[in-house]
């Protein structure tokens, strides 16, 4: 991402907070942040429509010292640093920091920058310590940031570890002081331990795959707490499940609820794996595993959040087919396959679960309602009013809408749609069609009209103001989901809402791939009146 900023600027930083400083003063009693913010973010993200979550952009692509270097742009910085080095001041340091702002850092801190650095004639390296301290310490741009966090990391010294662990405290550095952690400061698994434990979301997952469980209490705390997570707790858990000693523990005789409710939520995440991380088939101890965690679940398994597991794993064990006889070779049996189910059936067919999810649906923790959702759903109890009551009070809910979709009663859809047509803000959600994913808390409405828009294709002229709306949504899902009722529904129910909105976006769509869905759509129900318009 590039900064915009005035070129006449004489120093960027002038009057705004170091970042470092901002966390500082954000951080709870427990050294924990709040919220993934950070000061420049109205600065960074001026002029896109579409926000990575923090860190996402680094997560995703790379690694700060690796990957495909665009060698011209890093000897222009590493020659800039060089200068930086042998005559320290604002006016060098500007150039660098200035740089920094224009260009995607991921394509200049790198391996070779580093090692370049670090081998060039030329540099100073006790001025260069220096100002990649104070770009850390003192920069109001996380690209600033980064760099100087990577420069730290070439430097085998205590002095710099407060500083380092305090901006990885925020997801959006957590990679770099990882990394920097690993390169440059003694005891670094300790000190991946002391900052996994205060982190969340893809920070958390960079750390926990970098702990060497040296101790008992870090094997203890990948079982019970590393694998949770906001996001994609799928990600380590293949990872905690080994390198906690997942089978062992749960072999004792008894277990303390902690590492009961961390185990579940590994074995969930490994029986959810897809094929780009390690799954259940992956966990070479998944047979002994799974039949202790059900053997304690006996006893343990009380709340709607710890069923869902044990449902998980009955749905993993009546998997047939080809799958099944690849894992009779890996410490699974018939025998221990049909034992295991019927551990998970003592615990399913439970008289006492429907009080208790009923209770769990309208508990206030999003969560534990989720949780208690899903098991109504596999406990087949009919939660539809429960629901619709909720949405009520919170109509801007898009998860109610998505669960309450989930109906195949014609009654029901039509109270759905008289309710989203009265209640949802459609003129607002109708601007007029954009080029935007619409994810986020100002799009909050037009994902409730999406959760709506995917049902309706069933439902033949229902809602056709609801298709109408998603039509003219700037959210290109949203008008793909619109289309998708069109493709499904014949002619005649369209309505003279729909049609006219077709016909607004046959001339105004920005999408190409919308368009050619928009011709395709046009060809199958033989308007060719319309196709000349294209």
């Amino acid at each position: 991402m590039i900064t915009k900023f005035d070129q006449n600027t004489l120093y960027p930083w002038d009057g705004k907070p170091s970042i470092y400083e901002y966390i500082v003063s954000a951080l709870d009693d427990r050294g924990r942040l709040a919220d993934d913010t950070l000061p420049d973010d109205d600065e960074y993200w001026a002029g896109h429509s579409v926000h990575w979550v923090a860190g996402g952009m680094d997560g995703t692509f790379s690694e700060p010292v690796e990957g495909q270097a665009d060698t011209a742009k890093v000897q222009e910085l590493m020659q800039l640093l060089v200068k930086q080095s042998r005559r320290p001041g604002n006016k060098k340091r500007r150039a660098t920091y200035l740089k920094l702002m224009q260009e995607d850092v991921l394509s200049v801190i790198n391996l070779l920058l580093l090692e370049s650095l670090r081998e060039h004639p030329g540099v100073v390296i006790p001025n260069l310590y220096q100002e990649a301290e104070w770009f850390a310490r003192h920069g109001a741009h996380r690209n600033v940031v980064k760099l100087g966090i990577a420069l730290l990391g070439q430097f085998e010294t205590e002095k710099h570890r407060e500083l380092v662990v305090t901006l990885g405290k925020h997801v959006e550095f957590t990679l770099y002081s990882a990394v920097a952690i690993q390169g440059s400061l003694n005891n670094a698994n300790e000190t991946l331990f002391e900052l996994a434990k205060v982190v969340d979301g893809r920070g958390k997952i960079q750390l926990v795959e970098r702990l060497e469980p040296q101790t008992q209490e870090i094997r203890d705390w990948l079982l019970r707490h590393g694998c949770s997570n906001r996001i994609m707790h799928e990600h380590p858990a293949c990872y905690c499940a080994r390198n906690g000693g997942l089978a062992e523990a749960l072999s004792q005789a008894s277990v303390d609820r902690e590492l009961y409710d961390g185990a579940g939520v590994i074995l969930s995440a490994l029986l959810a794996g897809e094929d780009a991380m390690e799954d259940i088939d992956d966990y070479e101890d998944a047979a002994s595993a799974v039949g202790d965690f059900l053997r304690h679940s006996q006893t343990m398994c009380v709340t709607a959040v710890q069923l869902s597991v044990v449902t998980d794993i009955y749905d993993f064990l009546s998997e047939d087919g080809q799958r099944w006889e690849r894992r009779y070779g890996r410490g699974w049996s018939d025998d221990l396959r049909e034992a295991c189910k019927r551990l998970c059936e003592n615990v399913i067919h439970d008289e006492g679960w429907p009080s208790k999810i009923e209770e769990a649906i309208r508990s206030q923790d999003s969560a534990v309602r989720q949780h208690a959702i899903y098991a109504a759903y596999r406990l087949r109890m009919d939660i539809w009013e429960e629901l619709f009551g909720q949405l009520q009070k919170h109509p801007l809910d898009s998860l109610l809408y998505v669960q309450l979709a989930q109906t195949d009663e014609p009654e029901r859809m039509d109270r759905l749609v008289r309710y989203a047509e009265a209640h949802l803000p459609l003129d607002e959600i109708a601007s007029g069609p954009q080029d935007e994913i619409g994810y986020g808390e100002q799009y909050e409405p037009h994902q409730c009209l999406q959760s709506l828009l995917r049902a309706l294709d069933v439902f033949e002229g229902r809602g056709t103001k609801l298709v109408a709306a998603g039509l003219r949504s700037p959210a290109t899902m949203n008008r793909n989901m619109a289309l998708r009722c069109l493709e499904a529904w014949p002619l005649p129910v369209w309505g003279e809402e729909v049609t006219g909105a077709l016909q607004e976006l046959v001339a105004s769509e920005p999408n190409e791939q919308i368009k050619e869905r928009i011709a395709k759509l046009l060809q199958e129900k033989e308007l060719t009146a319309w196709l000349i318009k294209l």
